[in-house]
């Protein structure tokens, strides 16, 4: 049985697409909603990848693993991460983007990307300065230009600011009540009642929003 709720999250490198996650799975905690799991596209990458292929590109994952994975979860919520979750230029690809049910992007300017990924390469990661430099000359930023920002259109919602209360509080609202509704078939949940406003219904969902 797949997850009851599937969240994609993608955006360019270092947009905070983690921290996005991990908020909403605090949030959803605090209205004891704990059956949660976040999943990145990065344990799908391709190895062994043919001379001259991007590695930030898409066809750097195999998207047709990562649909099965998320397909197999059994958790109640399902967050999947990463820069090509709303891609939808191969089979495989849409499909895994259809398996969403709520789509967020997240949308960060470049230089607050490119210094987010410069201090974590260098200082988590013992990457020279020249390196990180190279490889968002050479791959990040031609897959960000050609791949990845062409995705944002696909968003239900478009986080501005990354992890801002006002967003996380929009999506784990929504993400509660979808959930919510589909306890109304079954058991009543453990909890259920932990939050009782309704911040975004199911048509408000399948609109596209930027939150600015």
């Amino acid at each position: 049985m797949p997850p009851k709720v599937v969240v994609l999250v993608a955006g360019g490198q270092a947009a905070g697409k983690k921290s996005v996650c991990a908020a909403i799975t605090k949030r959803l905690a605090e209205w004891k909603v704990t059956d949660v799991k976040t999943l990145s596209l990065n344990e799908f990458k391709v190895a062994n990848l043919p001379k001259g292929t991007n590695p930030e590109g898409p066809d750097a994952y195999d998207f047709s693993k990562a649909l099965t994975a998320v397909l197999s979860h059994q958790e109640d919520i399902l967050l999947v991460e990463g820069l090509y979750a709303l891609y939808e230029a191969t089979p495989e690809a849409k499909l895994l983007r259809d398996s969403g049910n709520i789509r967020i992007y997240v949308d960060q300017d470049a230089d607050t990307r490119l210094s987010r990924r410069i201090n974590r390469d260098t200082i988590e990661r013992n990457i020279p300065l020249h390196s990180v430099l190279d490889d968002y000359i050479e791959h990040c930023k031609p897959a960000m230009e050609l791949y990845i920002r062409t995705t944002k259109p696909r968003a239900d919602i478009v986080l501005m600011r990354g992890a801002e209360p006002s967003g996380i509080e929009l999506i784990s609202g929504a993400i509660y009540d979808r959930l919510l509704a589909i306890a109304d078939n079954e058991a009543t949940p453990a909890w259920a009642g932990g939050r009782t406003s309704k911040l975004l219904d199911d048509d408000m969902v399948d609109s596209f929003y930027e939150l600015s």
